[in-house]
C-alpha cells in the first residue's frame, strides 16, 4: 500500500511496536508509518484530532480519504489478506472488532505506559470513564481468578479458614489507594487507578506461569512447598517494582508506593496464618 500512511502514537510503546511490524512484513513501505505528532503539524485540518487522538488515523494519498480505528486496520491486513477484508467488513464482526479496539486503544498508555512529553500536538487518548471502569474490573477480575487458583493449588497450608477473596481484596485497595492518592493532593486518578490495577494483573500472570511451572515440577516428584513460597515473594517484588516504575514515570508522589506497601501489610491478616 504505497499511497497508505498509518499515524502512530509515537509516546506509546504498543502503537509503535505494532506499526513496527507492519513496515517490517511489508504491510506499509518504511515511509508510510508516521509519527502523528509530526503529521498533523505538516498536514494541519487534514485529520480529525478529536478521532484520531484514540482511533489511529489511516491516511490515503490517492484518493485523500481518511480511515479512522480498526477501519484502517482492516484496510491494511485487508490488502493482504482477503479473508481479513471480508470478515473485518461483516457488520457483526466489525462491531465486536470495534469495541475490541476502543477497549485496548483508550487504555493502551496504562497496558504500555511511557513518560510524557511536552509536545505540540497530543495524541493521548481521550478519557473515558466507562472503558476505564469496564478495564479495570475485567482485569481485576481475571487477576483474582489467577491469585486464588495459585493460592489454593500451592500456599493452601499457609491460608487461614475462609480468606477474603483476592478479588475482594483488590476492590479494596482500588478504594484504599484511591483515597491516598486525593489525601496526597495528586493529579489524575483515572490513570493511577489504571496503572494500579494492571500492576496486579501483571502480578497475577507472573503466578499462573510460576504456577504452571511448580505444576510441571510436582509431576517429576520434586517436593515446591518453600519454592511456592519463593515465587509468591518474588511476584510482590515485582510488583512493588513495577508500581514503583510507573508512579515515576507519571510523576506521582513515591508515598503512594508507601501506602501501596502498608495495604498489603494490613490484609495479609485476613489471608494468611500469622
Amino acid at each position: 500500500m504505497k499511497n497508505i500512511s498509518l499515524l502512530y502514537d509515537e509516546d506509546c510503546p504498543l502503537c509503535r511496536w505494532y506499526t513496527r511490524l507492519f513496515v517490517k512484513y511489508g504491510l506499509l513501505p518504511a515511509t508510510g508509518r508516521i509519527s502523528y505528532n509530526q503529521y498533523v503539524v505538516l498536514h494541519p485540518n487534514e485529520v480529525d484530532a478529536n478521532v484520531a487522538q484514540t482511533k489511529i488515523a489511516c491516511v490515503n494519498h490517492q484518493t485523500n480519504q481518511v480511515l479512522y480505528g480498526i477501519d484502517g486496520l482492516v484496510a491494511i491486513l485487508g490488502s493482504r489478506f482477503k479473508i481479513i477484508a471480508v470478515l473485518g467488513n461483516f457488520k457483526p464482526i466489525n462491531w465486536l472488532l470495534k469495541l475490541l479496539y476502543l477497549f485496548i486503544s483508550y487504555n493502551r498508555r496504562v497496558v504500555a505506559p511511557a513518560a510524557k512529553r511536552e509536545m505540540e500536538c497530543n495524541c493521548e487518548p481521550a478519557k473515558s470513564i466507562p472503558w476505564r471502569i469496564i478495564f479495570i474490573v475485567l482485569i481485576s477480575m481475571l487477576t483474582s481468578l489467577n491469585v486464588n487458583w495459585f493460592f489454593h493449588h500451592f500456599l493452601s497450608d499457609y491460608l487461614i479458614s475462609n480468606p477474603a477473596n483476592d478479588l475482594i481484596l483488590l476492590g479494596s485497595q482500588v478504594c484504599f489507594q484511591w483515597v491516598v492518592f486525593k489525601l496526597f493532593g495528586q493529579e489524575n486518578s483515572y490513570d493511577y487507578l489504571g496503572h494500579l490495577a494492571f500492576t496486579s494483573f501483571l502480578g497475577s500472570l507472573i503466578l499462573l506461569f510460576f504456577g504452571l511451572v511448580l505444576q510441571l515440577l510436582n509431576l517429576a516428584g520434586i517436593e515446591t512447598g518453600f519454592l511456592a513460597i519463593i515465587s509468591f515473594g518474588a511476584t510482590l517484588a515485582f510488583m512493588f517494582y513495577e508500581h514503583k516504575r510507573r508512579i515515576n514515570l507519571k510523576g506521582w508522589s513515591w508515598k503512594l508506593t508507601l501506602s501501596w506497601i502498608l495495604f498489603r501489610v494490613l490484609i495479609y491478616p485476613f489471608v494468611f496464618q500469622l
